[in-house]
């Protein structure tokens, strides 16, 4: 082979190579993958409780290993653990609840103010809320899900250091459709019940703190 020819195949196939490198690189930088859908955990109206005189905090939850992210967590009869695809809370599920926790509070409690963990305000009380499950149960003979919402608060003073109240709230609620839409329908139903009985009995417990507090 010549000179020239030898030359010329090296540079077609240099142009071949910088085409194959520039296909391969597009591929990997392009996706065509829907992005995931973001859902907003609201607090659901309700009537306002009885006024409470005292201010409360609410601390960072403790959430259960496995469902602390993201992600909204599907529980399986074989025990397995999975995620829904292209779907997510819109913020780490600690951060998630412990919004719709202060929201609820505010809407409902009779409480002064409640206030996030990030505050500078330091309030006599606290609660502290640990999720033990947050998660849709698929049965074992298919169809829709039941979601889970168990939290466990705690409610403390930080003048003694002592807990003052700890409520165990567990509901369930079965999704209409095995839908995304009806499935997240059901985890705000399922949350917002548990925290309906957190609200309520949170502040009977500290209007009885109060009471015990003054003077005979």
């Amino acid at each position: 082979m010549s000179r020239a020819a030898v030359c010329a195949r090296r540079a077609l196939l240099g142009v071949a190579g910088a085409i194959g490198l520039g296909a391969c690189s597009h591929s990997l930088l392009r996706s065509d993958r829907a992005p995931p859908t973001v859902y907003v955990l609201s607090p659901r109206p309700g009537a306002r409780g009885p006024g409470v005189a005292t201010d409360m905090k609410v601390l960072t939850p403790i959430v259960a290993p496995g469902i602390d992210s993201a992600r909204i967590a599907a529980a399986y009869p074989d025990r397995r653990l999975d995620h829904f695809a292209r779907a997510r809370w819109n913020a780490p599920l600690g951060e998630a609840l412990e919004q719709l926790t202060i929201g609820e509070f505010r809407d409902r409690s009779g409480l002064r103010a409640v206030v996030p963990d990030r505050s500078v305000e330091q309030p006599r009380y606290w609660l502290e809320l640990e999720v033990v499950a947050f998660q849709a149960d698929y049965p074992r003979r298919g169809g829709p899900p039941t979601v889970d919402a168990h939290f466990v608060a705690r409610v403390g003073d930080t003048a003694t250091g002592r807990v003052i109240a700890r409520i165990d709230a567990d509901e369930r609620r079965r999704a209409a459709a095995n839908r995304l839409t009806s499935i997240v329908a059901a985890f705000e139903a399922a949350g917002d019940a548990a925290l309906a009985r957190i609200v309520a009995t949170t502040d009977a417990r500290l209007a009885r703190a109060l009471s015990a507090r003054r003077p005979p």
